[in-house]
């Protein structure tokens, strides 16, 4: 039975084969062209800039988020180790996962 996604980060550097091929697609210049691409025109312009702050920075915040997505895709691409995971506070430690 195939794991049920998303998956705990332990268990995505735990597969290294998964952790390499994800590294060879990021590193393919097909990939690094259409995510520059896409960043490019996601991103704000003086056409897209309102003369609503709000609207502004809703903008800017999607945008952010959007960029982040790109840079966290890449950081899966990195074997931590016994690296402790700072997205994840102690209290929680305890819960266990099912595999």
């Amino acid at each position: 039975m195939p794991k049920a996604l998303p998956i705990p980060l332990t268990h995505w550097f735990n597969d290294t084969q998964k952790v390499h091929e994800l590294r060879a697609i990021m590193e393919s210049q097909a990939f690094q062209t259409a995510a520059a691409t896409l960043k490019e025109v996601a991103g704000p312009t003086n056409a897209t800039v309102s003369s609503d702050p709000s609207e502004n920075s809703h903008r800017h915040a999607w945008y952010a988020g959007y960029r982040d997505a790109f840079n966290d895709l890449y950081k899966l691409t990195r074997i931590q180790g016994n690296k402790p995971n700072p997205h994840q506070a102690e209290e929680w430690t305890h819960i266990q996962t099912p595999q």
